[in-house]
This record gives structure tokens, sequence and C-alpha cells, in this order.
């Protein structure tokens, strides 16, 4: 990938007594990454070089050498630029800007990286925002393809331009929204989050990061002046898959790791699918904050470090370490299927699409009614049981932390399998086979998925780390120190810990 650095970034990275934000991360990643190299066009060293005398003169001309010369920088400016720019060019700054655009517009460059908001305006209007990013934008996008394989549910990225706005999926949204044709045709550059099934497009989402600056003047009351996450696209036109669930996840995933104060989504309340998603998004803690254009409703989830105990998914994804902890064991033919995002690195999985697999909040079910039983946002974590022909030892692991959302205790068999129906890796067979010998101790556990463990802690490493004396049986509860010490050896995201 070439990565293009704007002149801006350059002086900041040279600056004898820069502070930029991110700036050292930056450079940390695109040097460490052998597909990543760091770039300057000509006019980017000649911008630079041409107000600067002397020592420092000579100083940044040697220290330009660290950078590859694109050698093959557009030397005139393509038409599509000139129509759209051609007459607003008052200035050489004006054209320079566009000459490095031309440089990623044309394919020279793979991507631009700037904190010149013009740049970034114009990079909006030929269509091409997301291979212009600022510091923090680049930073959050290497995190977030780093640490989110969503492929792994048959939900993928895609270009924009790669998906037909003709299909049917988009015709509530052109209907909804006049000029949506033009706007996705600008944005078709963009990646979105899609779900297919055969060759239709069933659920799309699209997500914007949003840095300090930007312009809210549309809404009313203001929005603070934050760093942002916004929910551009939410739609799925699909039933009982919990797909929903999983653009949810999706969400916060990146909000974590972009590190944003805030997410906020803008929706009509015209319709009755529109309403139950108002409802589904104030589940987990968004709450109305006002009208764009004194029409659109405006919701804002705020993403301060905080816990509602009571209410565990409106401050989802974060959890306590002052909340009481059980462990639970979970065979590995079941446990892959119930937590896909914790499959071991050398298991076989094949997504068979059930429910339960694209969900965040599932549901276990428990015969161990005379222990002491979780409460609702008491923290859970995942223990799954030895391979067949490995010690466990060396098998069983520790692999995924979730909270508790609600406890139920079923009246009879029918109510069970109501109360489970579609968030149980079990069939229906399975529950009535399973509450027949234990239906006057089985309950059911609803927990919400939060994170998997960075680093699986194997039954060995709990009993030299103290963590368990013996092997769980049922729902165990665990000390707070067993809980932190999952926490420190799972390599669990901080971030998301209170």
């Amino acid at each position: 990938m070439k990565i293009l650095l704007d002149t801006n970034i350059v002086v900041y990275r040279e600056s004898d007594n820069s502070s930029k934000e991110g700036l050292g991360e930056l450079f940390n990643i695109i040097d460490n990454n052998i597909q990543m190299k760091k770039y300057i066009n000509p006019t980017i060293k000649s911008e630079i070089l041409q107000n600067i005398l002397g020592r420092k003169r000579d100083l940044l001309i040697n220290r330009l050498k660290s950078y590859n010369m694109l050698e093959m920088s557009s030397k005139t400016i393509c038409d599509e630029i000139k129509i759209l720019f051609g007459l607003t060019d008052k200035t050489i700054n004006d054209r320079n800007d566009s000459l490095i655009l031309n440089d990623i517009y044309t394919g020279k460059a793979d991507l631009l990286i700037t904190e010149d908001k013009e740049i970034k305006k114009k990079a909006e209007k030929l269509g091409i925002s997301s291979k212009v990013n600022n510091i923090g934008e680049f930073l959050y996008n290497c995190k977030t393809e780093k640490r989110i394989p969503h492929n792994i549910l048959d939900i993928s990225k895609k270009r924009l331009g790669e998906i037909d706005i003709n299909d049917s999926f988009f015709d509530s949204l052109k209907e909804s929204y006049p000029g949506f044709d033009d706007w996705f045709k600008r944005k078709k550059n963009e990646e979105a989050y899609c779900y297919y099934e055969g060759y239709k497009i069933k659920a799309l989402l699209l997500l914007k990061n949003e840095e300090i600056g930007e312009d809210y003047s549309d809404i009313s009351p203001t929005m603070r002046d934050n760093r942002k996450l916004k929910i551009s696209t939410f739609k799925v036109d699909v039933r009982g898959k919990k797909i929903g669930e999983r653009f949810i996840k999706i969400i916060f995933d990146q909000a974590i790791y972009s590190k944003v104060d805030e997410i906020y989504v803008t929706i009509y309340d015209d319709d009755e699918n529109k309403i139950n998603l108002i409802k589904y998004f104030e589940k987990y803690g968004f709450i109305y904050h006002g009208k764009k254009n004194k029409k659109e409703l405006v919701y804002t989830r705020n993403m301060n470090k905080k816990y509602n105990h009571d209410r565990p998914l409106t401050t989802y994804p974060y959890i306590s370490r002052n909340s009481d902890s059980f462990i639970i064991p979970i065979k590995p033919n079941y446990h892959t299927f119930l937590l896909p995002d914790s499959k071991l690195e050398k298991e076989s999985y094949n997504n068979i699409h059930l429910p339960v697999e694209y969900a965040i909040t599932k549901y276990y079910i428990s015969a161990a009614g005379w222990k002491i039983k979780p409460k609702i946002g008491d923290n859970i974590v995942f223990y799954r049981t030895k391979d067949q022909f490995i010690p466990a030892k060396y098998s069983s692991v520790i692999t995924t932390i979730c909270v508790v959302t609600n406890i139920y205790i079923p009246k009879n068999v029918d109510d069970l399998i109501s109360i489970v129906k579609g968030k149980t890796v079990y069939s229906d067979k399975e529950i009535k086979d399973y509450y027949q010998t234990r239906m006057y101790n089985t309950y059911v556990i609803e927990f919400a998925y939060v994170t998997t463990l960075g680093n699986k802690i194997t039954y060995n490493d709990c009993l030299n780390n103290s963590i368990l004396i013996e092997a769980p049986q049922g729902v165990d509860y665990i000390s707070k120190d067993s809980f932190n010490k999952i926490i420190e050896l799972g390599n669990v995201d901080m971030s998301i810990v209170i």
C-alpha cells in the first residue's frame, strides 16, 4: 500500500517541537508493516522547502530522504477534478491540493493522510473520502481492520460502488431520503458492512468516523464538539437471524477501538420498522438528543466509561471488576456456535447461520439451581472443556467474557422453549430431554456477549495462577481476584474494563 503523506503530516513529524497526538503511533504502524510504504510527492517537497533557509533547510532535506518520492506523481489534473475545482482553485496551494488528490483519484497512491480539512472536503465531493484519512481516522481504521473479524459470520465489507443501487433493498431508503441516489454515488468508494443471502443483499451498515471540528449546524440543539462515530446507514431486511444485533456489536467494537466520545444516528419515526429500530437503539443506551433539519430525529449514545449494574445493555460493552463473577463450562461442539468470535485458532468452524451465532444476547440453560445463581449485571466467563484426545490441562480454555442481562426460571418445558427460542444452540428436542430430567433445578441465564480473550487461558494456567482449584462443574462462583487475573492473563482490552 502506497501511503501519501500531506505537507502538514511531514511538518508535524520533522518539527523539533511537535507533540501532535497520534503521530508517533501513525509512523510506527507504517514503518512496521511490510505492506505499507510512506511517500511524498514533488509538490509536497517544494511546498515544505520554499520558506525554509539555512541550516534548517539542509537538515530537513536530509530528513526527507527517509520518505519515498512518488516518482509517478501526476503533472496535470484529470478532467473530473478540473470540472469540480477548476474555477474555485484560486491559489497555488489550492492547485497543489488538487494535484495531491489527483494522485489518489487516479490510483498513483492508495491513501492520503492529511490534517487539512479543505482537502477532506474536496475528497468528499470526489467520492474518495475513504481514501483520505486524518491521523485519527487512519489509526481507527488500522485498529478496526486488525481487531474485528466479522467476516467469520459472512458479514463482509464492500465498497458501495460494488453494490447495485437498483436492488429493491434500497427502495425504502430512496423514499425516505430525497437525493439518496446522488449521495450513494458520491460514497462509491466508501466501505460498508454487508450481509448477503445468495446474491441478494439483505443488510447494510455504513459508519463514519467524525473528528473534532465537524459542522453540526443543521442539528438542534447543537451537538458537542468531540469525536463521534456516525451510523450513516443501518438497514436489515431479514427477520429472525439477529443480523441487527451483529451490527450493534460492530458499531460498539468500532466505537471502542476508535476511542470516540459518542455514537449518534439520525432517523425518521414515520413507520413501524423505524420506530422499532429506535426502541432497539434505546435498549443499548441511546437517548433522544434533538432534530436534524427540524425533521429527522437524532439519538446519541455517550461512550464515557460507566457501568449500569441493573441495566448493563445501556452501558454495553463495558464490564465491571466490582461485579460478582461466575465461570460456566461448555462443550466444544456447542462452544463455537454459541460464541463464534471465540473460535480457537486451529478449530474448524462452519457458520450455519443459526440466529444465536449473530446475537449479542444469548441464553445458557443451567441445571445447577441449588448453587448460587448469578444476578443481572454479574460477569460470566466461558470455559471450553477439553478436546477429545488432548488432556484437559492443555485443551480446556477460558475464552470469553459476558455479562448477565436477566435470569429466568421456566414454569414448564414449553415456557422454557419459548424463552430461549433462537438464542440457544440446543434444538427443541434437546431442550425437552434436558428439562425432563432436571426440571426442578433448571433456570436460564440471559447474557450479553462482550469480548473474546486476546489470549485464551488453559486449565493448566488457571491452576498455576490460582484462578481455579478444580475444573468448573455447572455455574461456579469465582473470586474477584480470579476475575482480575483472567482480565490480565487474557489480554482483555482495558478500555472496556471499569
